[in-house]
C-alpha cells in the first residue's frame, strides 16, 4: 500500500513520497504536502550607473594631486548641474611610476566618480563629463528603479504562491486528498545580476567633442520561490492506488 503521510512537489518535477526528516517512507510521520512554486518577472532597466575615472600623471605628488583636484571639481560641477543621482567618489589611487630600470619617474593618480542617471540622458552626461576632464570610463551598467524592483519582487512572490497553490490543488484533486491548513511558509527571493557592464576608453573617437553616445538599456529579471507545507488528510488505500496509477500514466 502506498504511503501518503508526506508528499513533496517542486515546480517542474513529479511528486515524491518522503519523510521530511529522514527521506524515508514512515507511516507514523505527519501528513504534510511540501510544494514549491516559482515566480519570474522581467522589468525594463531605466537607469544607467556610470563609473568615470580622472587620471593624471606628473612629476611630484603635489603636482598630480592639484591637477586631479581641479579636473575632479570640474567634472563634479557639470554632473551636478545635469542632475546626476547618487554622485560620489568611490576610490582615490595615488601610485609611483618607475621606468624599466626601476627608477622613480613620477606619480599617477586616479579618482573614480560614480553616479546614476535616466538612461535616455546618460550618454550626453558622459560626453559632457569627458569634455570637463574625465578621461576614463571604467564601467557602465543598467538597472531598474528601486520602485520598479520592489514592485517586481512583490509580483514574483505573488506568482510563486499561485504556482505553489496550483500544484497543491492538482495533487490533492488527483489523489482525492483533503487539504488542511498551511503550517509553514518559506520565501526565497533574489535579484539576478545586472546585465554585463559596457567597457569604454574615453580616447575612443566615439567620445569626440560634439558627439552624443547612445546608450540602450536592456531588462532585469527578478526570480523567487515560495515553499508551502500543507497539512492534509489521506484517502483510502484503494482510491489512492488508482489515483497514483492514473498520475503515472498521465506523466
Amino acid at each position: 500500500m502506498a504511503n501518503t503521510n508526506n508528499l513533496t512537489v517542486v515546480s517542474g518535477q513529479a511528486p515524491a513520497l518522503v519523510d521530511p526528516l529522514t527521506g524515508s517512507t514512515n507511516p507514523n510521520t505527519a501528513q504534510i504536502l511540501k510544494v514549491t512554486g516559482q515566480g519570474e518577472v522581467t522589468v525594463p532597466t531605466t537607469l544607467t550607473e556610470v563609473q568615470l575615472g580622472i587620471q593624471v600623471d606628473g612629476k611630484t605628488t603635489t603636482e598630480v594631486q592639484e591637477k586631479t583636484a581641479q579636473r575632479s571639481t570640474a567634472v563634479v560641477d557639470v554632473l551636478q548641474k545635469l542632475g546626476a543621482q547618487e554622485l560620489q567618489t568611490t576610490s582615490i589611487q595615488l601610485n609611483p611610476v618607475y621606468n624599466d630600470s626601476q627608477i622613480l619617474t613620477g606619480f599617477t593618480e586616479l579618482n573614480t566618480l560614480q553616479f546614476k542617471l535616466p538612461t535616455a540622458r546618460a550618454g550626453a552626461a558622459i560626453d559632457t563629463a569627458i569634455q570637463a576632464g574625465a578621461n576614463l570610463i571604467q564601467n557602465i551598467s543598467f538597472t531598474a528603479s528601486d520602485q520598479a524592483l520592489q514592485q517586481a519582487r512583490l509580483q514574483v512572490l505573488s506568482e510563486a504562491v499561485k504556482d505553489a497553490q496550483a500544484q497543491a490543488q492538482a495533487v490533492f484533486s488527483t489523489l482525492k486528498l483533503t487539504p488542511g491548513k498551511i503550517i509553514d511558509i518559506n520565501i526565497n527571493s533574489a535579484d539576478n545580476p545586472s546585465p554585463s557592464p559596457l567597457l569604454f576608453n574615453a580616447t575612443n573617437n566615439a567620445f569626440a567633442t560634439g558627439t552624443i553616445t547612445p546608450l540602450i538599456g536592456g531588462t532585469q529579471t527578478i526570480e523567487g520561490s515560495v515553499s508551502l507545507d500543507i497539512a492534509y488528510s489521506p484517502n483510502s488505500a484503494g482510491t489512492l492506488d488508482l489515483a497514483l496509477n492514473g498520475l503515472q500514466r498521465s506523466a
